[in-house]
This record gives structure tokens, sequence and C-alpha cells, in this order.
């Protein structure tokens, strides 16, 4: 008999494309079906590399640099704030994987993103690096689009077609997780109801 699944939605924003040249700058995670039970961290770099427009947009969220001058950006200066300011990954992602482990207890823990492939890509890096032989996701993970997409039978949907979103997303780790998570479960009560799942 399989275990059943507990979905973990997840969102990152990061200062460059690539978890092996960039940092992650912060990550939310939401647990699928209860809003309550959230994660968030704002983190110091682990290199100084970066892309200026992801650094730009990746930043601009966070609580640790809410007194920052966006207009008048500089990335080195940034990166010694956040290295300051933001906690030790050393430190988050062991306390993450507990998180995880804790809200998934009896399920088998599913990591949720959109797109998994960029989501997913930092948190599996990081967790490998700080946190490495207990990965709670194994090998796999979930596309929200794309799950969403197999429901409607329209491989050109958007799960943004629910029109759950009140407003266009401010790029924050942690609200960003809890909407998609909100969307996955509004899919899920669907595919239940039709009998799919």
């Amino acid at each position: 008999m399989s275990v059943k699944k507990k979905y973990v939605s997840i969102d990152v924003e990061t200062n460059g494309p690539y978890p092996w040249r960039s940092s992650m700058l912060s990550f939310g995670a939401c647990i699928v079906g209860d809003k309550n039970k959230i994660f968030y961290r704002e983190l110091k770099p682990i290199t100084s590399e970066y892309e200026i427009e992801h650094f730009r947009i990746g930043a601009k969220s966070l609580a640790v640099l809410s007194d920052y001058d966006h207009e008048n950006f500089n990335p080195e200066e940034v990166l010694k704030i956040l290295d300051i300011k933001g906690d030790s990954p050393k430190l988050a992602i062991p306390k993450f994987v507990g998180w995880v482990l804790e809200n998934t207890e009896g399920y088998r823990p599913v990591l949720l993103a959109a797109p998994i492939i960029f989501d997913g890509q930092f948190i599996n890096y990081y967790i490998d690096k700080f946190h490495p032989r207990q990965n709670p996701f194994g090998h796999s993970g979930e596309d929200i689009n794309s799950v969403f997409r197999g429901n409607v039978k329209d491989m050109t949907a958007n799960i943004r077609e629910l029109d759950l979103r009140a407003d266009l997303p401010r790029h924050n780790a942690l609200e960003d997780a809890v909407q998609q998570a909100r969307e996955f479960y509004t899919t899920l009560v669907h595919m239940r109801q039709q009998g799919r799942i």
C-alpha cells in the first residue's frame, strides 16, 4: 500500500538563475491545505556571484532590506547587508527539514512549486549542501501548472486562471508559497470532485 502524499508549496527568491553560481536570498513554504503551517527565512549569501536583474527582483521584498533605497540598488552593498542580517543556511536548512518532517509525519512529503525546475533546484541544492543525506523530498516533486493543465486538459492553461490572486505577487517567497498552496488545494478539490484522485 502506498503512503499518502502531503504537498509542501515552496517559493524562492534568488540573485541568479543557478544555485551553484548564485544565492537563495529567501524561501517560503506552506503545507497545502493548512495556510497556518508556514516556514520563512531570509539568508546570508553563499557566493559573491549574482546576475543584477535577478538580484534586484529577489531582494525587493526582503524584510532585512525594508529600509534600503532600492532605487539606488548597489549589489555589493546589499550582499554585505545580507551577510550581516541574513540567517545562516547552515542553521536555517536543518530547521526547515525538521519543519517538513514534523508537518508531514505519516505522509510522503512532496515538493510543490511553479515552476518546479527553478525553485526545486535551489531547495534541493541547499538541502544537499547544508543538510546532506536527509532530503525529505527525495528525488521528486510536482509542478503546479503541470497538474493544473492535466486537470483541465489544456496544455496552455495556467493556474492563475483560477483567478484567486487579488493582485500581482510582490516576489515575496512566503506570500507566493501560500498563494500557490491555495491554488493547488483548489485544484485538488476539483480533482476529487471529478473522481480523478
